[in-house]
């Protein structure tokens, strides 16, 4: 991989050396102390500007990593407790409840010490309407939980953790079992983790039944246990505070977001940075205060002093030597010392001192040995670091030509580092990409924050893999621009699950057809931009016998293999939707009355044959078909909808017909 010039080795290079060997003669006693306050300064700013600003990037380092131990810690509880929420919910015993409510499923499974072991303190069974059906609470001593704050009385409690689960959607479970919450929440002034999850039978297919709710109280005696496991002071705080320099830390998503604050420095030994969780909404609920001292820094700021301390008991002995002392022991010393400092950094391979004896010059070349050393340790390390991530490092010239990569990069988009290096970072984009990316590296350059870019990477092979980049800019010393760096991570398995998702919320999961949602966007879009739009609305005749007596197993393989046969017999862009139940509709766009009639009776004989599943033949469900034209019978989605409905349940009078929405 190519290497840019070390940094240590970049700041050698700019000061020259002056030669002051004839001076100290000629003023001796004069000009020594200028000398050593001058090596004294330097040996503070190389200190200050090198070591403390390492020591000080470790202490971040260090602050952040517990960030995010206290962050996974947090989100393996809230996944622990929905893991005991879920077997809870999904449970034959706790479907069957909801269907016939008994006061021994309470006993038997909602009591106090059974509330202690899973460590709720609230257990909830909520009907679809939001009626407690079975309740069990563990409210009690709530101003000794939270000794020094103003709590509300258990009563106000209860009523306001039922409202804030129904406003955050916990009972918006129509068809799907999975919907669920597990989110920090500040409720009446007191701070839990709220939970829940549908109630279905154990294999997650019956239709949800209402929801369980669940909730710990996170009380000054959880989160001194939390504070005991990791190690770090921690302090919950309800007064959020938003900053614009607050990160995402996880994707956002329906079950709210978690915030992390720039770090912030309390006092010289002692830092501090927050995690602070939103709900669903978006909202701002609890901020978690984790403070941790400053060791690196601290000893830095002590081996500084100790150091600069023995330079100047140095300089204190060293004006009351005589001439003679200082020209044969120190002033020829010190001239072969700056002859070696000045050629310091000008090749790739750093020099060193030479030994100057035992005393305080010896002492110091030795000291200067030492930082060397440690500073070459530490590129090295760096250097490794970027070698060994998983994620790709570049750096770039001001014109965006590429000068630095590490393998994980040449790794991601099949590229050898020689044939990158020296090429326009347009080489990987697709030209829709390129002006943005162009804006983007201006804006870094004039407002010198860090930005994020995410785009179709390509690779040498032709193919396209998604990637989001960090850009900063390179600055030197000086504060002069000289480049951008940036870290590339591959987010195609994000962006895929993104999209997974997105399919999911238009799919009916039963059968692939669109759902009700996707119905509902594409009527009113094919109205607005077609002439000519038919509506047929399909309910399956007798389909309740087939679950009544095969059992919804069958019922639903039925419903699966209708959504195949209508499938096969539609033509694109023919759209077909599973409304819910046995209820399923047919969109055309600019097709004729006949074109739907014809597809109508094609339906009637595809969906009307006989169906072999499991070893039954099924042949007494047929379909019953309403068809409606745009805008022949009706002006808008709604009262074309309305039309095929009333045709529909026309064609259900004699069963296995097909009609045409018709006023008479």
């Amino acid at each position: 991989m190519q290497r840019a010039p070390t940094a240590w080795m970049a700041r050698l290079k700019k000061p020259k050396v002056t030669r002051t060997t004839m001076n100290l003669r000629a003023r001796l006693l004069w000009l020594c102390l200028p000398l050593f306050v001058a090596s004294l300064a330097g040996v503070w700013l190389l200190s200050d500007l090198i070591l403390l600003d390492r020591f000080d990037r470790g202490d971040r380092q260090r602050l952040a990593d517990e960030v995010r131990i206290v962050h996974n810690r947090v989100a393996y509880e809230k996944q622990r407790n929905l893991d005991i929420v879920h077997s809870y919910a999904w449970w034959d015993a706790s479907y069957q409840f909801m269907r016939l409510p008994q006061a021994r499923f309470v006993e038997d499974n909602l009591d106090q010490d059974l509330l202690g072991i899973l460590g709720f303190d609230y257990v909830l069974y909520v009907d679809r309407s939001g009626h407690i059906v079975a309740q069990q609470w563990k409210l009690d001593e709530l101003s000794q939980r939270f000794p020094g704050q103003q709590v509300p009385d258990a009563d106000q409690l209860r009523q306001g953790i039922l409202r804030t689960a129904i406003e955050l959607g916990a009972l918006k479970v129509d068809g799907d079992p999975r919907h669920s919450l597990d989110q920090l929440l500040q409720i009446e002034g007191v701070p839990q983790l709220l939970l829940s999850y549908p109630i279905s039978n154990t294999s997650g297919t019956a239709e949800p039944a209402g929801v369980v709710l669940a909730g710990v109280l996170l009380d000054s005696a959880r989160m001194s246990n939390l504070q005991t496991q990791m190690g770090a002071s921690l302090r919950l705080v309800q007064d959020p505070v938003l900053d614009k320099d607050w990160r995402t830390l996880n994707i956002p998503t329906g079950r709210g977001a978690t915030l992390l604050s720039p770090r912030r420095l309390l006092d010289e030994n002692s830092q501090q940075m927050s995690l602070l969780y939103l709900d669903s909404r978006g909202k701002p609920q609890l901020r978690l205060e984790l403070t941790s001292p400053r060791p690196l820094y601290q000893q830095g700021q002590q081996s500084v002093r100790l150091f600069l301390y023995l330079t100047l008991a140095l300089l204190g002995g060293a004006t009351l030597l005589a001439y003679v002392a200082l020209e044969f022991r120190i002033i020829r010393r010190v001239t072969t010392m700056n002859r070696e400092v000045a050629v310091i950094g000008q090749d790739d391979t750093p020099s060193r001192l030479s030994q100057q004896g035992a005393d305080e010059l010896g002492q110091l070349a030795s000291e200067m040995n030492s930082m060397l050393d440690r500073l070459e340790q530490s590129e090295a390390r760096d250097q490794a670091i970027l070698d060994a991530i998983r994620d790709g490092y570049f750096e770039m010239d001001p014109n965006g030509i590429i000068r630095t990569v590490n393998p994980a990069l040449c790794r991601m988009l099949g590229y050898s580092a020689e044939q990158l290096s020296g090429q326009h970072f347009s080489l990987l984009l697709q030209d829709e990409d390129l002006l943005r990316a162009r804006g983007l590296s201006q804006q870094v350059r004039d407002d010198e924050q860090e930005t994020t870019f995410s785009a179709p990477f390509k690779r040498r092979d032709g193919r396209l893999v998604s990637c989001e980049t960090r850009l900063s800019a390179i600055h030197d010393t000086q504060g002069e621009f000289q480049g951008f760096r940036g870290i590339l991570r591959d987010i195609s398995d994000q962006v895929a699950y993104q999209k997974q998702l997105i399919d999911l919320a238009y799919r009916d999961t039963l059968t692939g057809l669109g759902n009700r949602k996707a119905f509902n966007e594409q009527l009113p879009r094919a109205i607005a931009h077609c002439n000519r739009v038919a509506l047929l609305y399909i309910d399956l005749d007798r389909f309740k016998q087939v679950n009544d007596h095969f059992g919804h197993a069958t019922g639903d393989a039925l419903l699966r293999t209708v959504g195949e046969r209508m499938r096969g017999s539609l033509r694109q862009p023919d759209q077909a939707f599973r409304l819910g139940g046995d209820e399923f509709a047919v969109l055309l766009e600019n097709a004729e009355p006949e074109q739907a009639e014809a597809l109508g009776t094609r339906l009637l004989a595809v969906l009307g044959a006989d169906y072999h599943l499991g070893g039954q033949v099924i042949d007494f469900v047929t379909p019953s078909i309403g068809i409606a034209f745009y805008p022949q019978d009706a002006g808008d989605a709604d009262a074309l909808t309305r039309a095929a409905d009333i045709a529909m349940y026309q064609a259900k009078q004699e069963r296995n017909r097909c009609y045409r929405f018709t006023t008479v």
